[in-house]
């Protein structure tokens, strides 16, 4: 299960062009949470989205997009209370994507904490979610609740911040909710950038105790197309990146993640205790997932299937 935020990107064409030089602009269903729940769904297993979009066109067009990928929407909404939230995607000159958002308050941020239901997240086995959704209330609230309930039920829980300042009312008070965060989880996904304002000056190789006092027992580190870095209590390893063409990196990390959330349920190891060769085919298998993704314009659009990915492997450097 995925909670969280759900909205719309207009992404720029030529891909990778500024927003103020795009010759038009393509919509493409977003939101990090939810770009997960049918990356996972594109790999061949069952998935479910938690949260709300408005009752508008652009609401009704993303609900459509879940539906046709056969997500769980049983605690997905529709509200007519505020508008679904937009994110114009931009790129600044190195090629490090960036977002302008608007619709404050978004209506993915009405989530309610009497809308999680305990017997229905008996039924699944992860928790995933993002910092977005513990931004403003009754969002946050119903996040800690789906959180606290699913570790009631023995669900893992799995955590990507997805950092995103410009909907933050400071950066120091985004630092202390997603510190406060790690507590709760059991898996953890960062950028070199979130990393690195988590954690200043501490190299993630040598510092995964760092996490592990918190609870985290699996944690990676994307390097773009460097490839990655995981840890677990056992092993640290870096893994490359298979060489691709890239069109648009928006959604890559969320590739990745669903590619390594895949891995941990195909090996059933609910102690997350793996082994360097573990860490290795799980990062290298998330990593495919990701590179993937960037080859195509938007994220749901371009999550490749588990046949792709496995092609992708055989290619791998």
């Amino acid at each position: 299960m995925c909670l969280g935020e759900i909205l719309i990107d207009f992404v720029p064409s030529p891909a990778l062009s500024p927003l103020g030089q795009a010759k038009y602009l393509r919509i493409a269903p977003g939101g990090a949470p939810a770009n997960v729940a049918v990356a996972l769904r594109r790999l061949g297993l069952s998935s479910g989205f938690i949260g709300k979009a408005g009752d508008d066109p652009f609401g009704r067009f993303l609900r459509d997009v879940l539906s046709r990928h056969q997500l769980d929407l049983s605690l997905f909404q529709l509200t007519t209370a505020a508008q679904t939230r937009l994110a114009f995607v931009t790129n600044d000159s190195n090629e490090q994507q960036r977002f302008i958002f608007y619709g404050d308050p978004g209506a993915d941020v009405l989530l309610q904490s009497s809308g999680i239901e305990e017997s229905y997240l008996r039924h699944a086995q992860i928790l995933h979610f993002g910092s977005i959704s513990m931004i403003q209330e009754p969002a946050r609230s119903a996040t800690v609740a789906a959180i606290r309930l699913a570790r009631k039920n023995g669900l893992l829980v799995s955590f990507d911040p997805n950092l995103r300042p410009a909907l933050w009312p400071s950066l120091k008070r985004a630092r202390q909710e997603i510190l406060k965060a790690l507590s709760y989880c059991h898996l953890l996904k960062v950028n070199e950038p979130e990393w690195e304002f988590l954690f200043p000056g501490r190299r993630f190789e040598e510092s995964f105790s760092l996490l592990r006092r918190r609870g985290i027992k699996l944690a990676a580190v994307t390097l773009g197309a460097k490839g990655a870095i995981l840890a677990s209590q056992k092993s640290r390893v870096k893994v490359g990146s298979p060489s691709v063409r890239a069109v648009d990196t928006t959604g890559t990390g969320d590739g990745f993640v669903a590619g390594l959330l895949y891995g941990v349920l195909k090996r059933e190891s609910r102690e997350l205790q793996f082994g360097g060769v573990e860490l290795q085919e799980m990062g290298r298998f998330a990593t495919c997932v990701g590179a993937l993704t960037a080859t195509k314009p938007g994220a749901i659009p371009a999550f490749p299937s588990l046949r792709q990915v496995k092609a992708c492997l055989k290619r791998y450097p």
